[in-house]
């Protein structure tokens, strides 16, 4: 009697161990889905931030170039008057913005010709390949071209 009673419970805790070992290995399964549901939201987060980044930046992009080009048109004798430094000022934290954001101004004029940094729009009379006048500029954003540079090309 003793015999079937301590079989008995010999069978009752194999059969524990393993549940227990079912239940272990489902709760770690679980564990291993949410650690994966949460990296994988985390990166659908930052490419949700990057994205609205972009866009932001390429909004902006055109009020930078117009204010550039407006202050190139600032007359010598007026560069000094304070409004004059207050709107260089504006300027530069513009660009201190962009740099800060990873938005950076292609270079352009005097650059070898770049088809993966420049869109040739025109060709002139100069160094041949060399680039002679910007159209419009081009910007990169951590490294990467999102608007190419529109140029004039010397032939």
């Amino acid at each position: 009697m003793k015999d079937k009673k301590s079989q008995k419970a010999k069978i009752d805790i194999e059969e524990l161990k393993a549940k227990s070992e079912e239940y272990l290995a489902g709760w770690q399964r679980a564990k291993a889905d949410y650690e994966n549901l949460k990296r994988e939201m985390d990166q659908k987060v930052s490419e949700i931030g990057s994205f609205s980044k972009i866009s932001l930046l390429t909004d902006l992009i055109p009020i930078i170039d117009n204010f550039c080009k407006a202050i190139e048109h600032v007359p010598e004798d007026q560069k000094d008057k304070d409004w004059v430094i207050g709107v260089f000022h504006i300027k530069k934290q513009l660009e201190d913005f962009m740099v800060q954001n990873g938005l950076e101004k292609i270079e352009t004029v005097g650059q070898p010709f770049d088809h993966n940094l420049h869109e040739a729009v025109g060709k002139e009379e100069g160094e041949k390949d060399v680039v002679l006048k910007e159209v419009s500029s081009g910007y990169k954003l951590n490294g990467q071209v999102i608007i190419p540079a529109k140029v004039i090309v010397g032939e």
